[in-house]
């Protein structure tokens, strides 16, 4: 089976700080969906960073589908974000005067290899996603300001999914939600995500998920840094 994502022998330090990460290995397979947990301050949300090239490790590889990112620079590295991840936000990062439609169509704006892999226009499939993560067509044609918190981030998940992105980045996007709506949320997540071969690397500090991944992983078992945070309340 192909490798996704392959971090060899990464360490990732703020400025004045101890180690954030320590990874020796760890790899996740193509097609995969991986539930990765870790309490706050553990370093789930700086991995993300650097799985994304939006920051850069002080040492080691970092392979996403067999592309080194310390290859890249910073410009390459945006495209091949644009081209490849979709990203949830945890704040969703929605543009609050455009319609919930518009906000999804800046998923494959900026990248003409996610717009080729549409089946039909960008238009009909941002609809169509929306649709299935229960927006209503009213509620898709209005700013993303006015609707409630579990709608925006049924948007944001949509834009992260459409064009069928390799590789999916969740960072807690249901912490807001009740269990009913967050179990209903990642069922059609990893729905989607499956009918496009997508890799899924769902952060949380919730547990109880762990049943709708593949693979449940505890960021202590791959990286070896005690960040400060922790340190703290050791």
């Amino acid at each position: 089976m192909a490798t996704a994502v392959e971090l060899t022998g990464l360490t990732f330090s703020w400025p004045g700080s101890s180690p954030t990460l320590d990874i020796n290995h760890w790899q996740v397979a193509q097609g995969e969906s991986v539930l990765l947990r870790g309490a706050s301050g553990s370093g789930k949300s700086t991995l993300l960073s650097l799985l994304a090239g939006i920051n850069t490790p002080q040492k080691g590889v970092i392979k996403l589908f067999e592309t080194d990112l310390s290859q890249l620079s910073a410009r390459q590295r945006d495209k091949f974000r644009a081209d490849h991840i979709g990203y949830i936000f945890q704040q969703f990062n929605l543009l609050p005067y455009l319609t919930a439609v518009e906000n999804v169509l800046l998923g494959v704006k900026f990248s003409k290899h996610r717009q080729r892999k549409l089946s039909q226009s960008a238009t009909n499939t941002a609809t169509d996603y929306l649709l299935r993560l229960g927006l209503t067509a009213a509620q898709q044609q209005q700013p993303a300001a006015q609707l409630s918190v579990g709608q925006q981030q049924r948007v944001a998940a949509a834009r992260a999914l459409i064009g069928g992105p390799e590789l999916l980045i969740a960072d807690e996007p249901t912490s807001a939600l009740d269990a009913d709506r967050r179990d209903n949320f990642i069922k059609l997540l990893l729905e989607l995500s499956a009918a496009n071969n997508t890799t899924v690397l769902f952060v949380t500090h919730d547990v109880a998920l762990a049943p709708y991944f593949n693979t449940h992983v505890e960021l202590t078992e791959i990286s070896r840094a005690m960040p400060d945070a922790e340190l703290n309340n050791a």
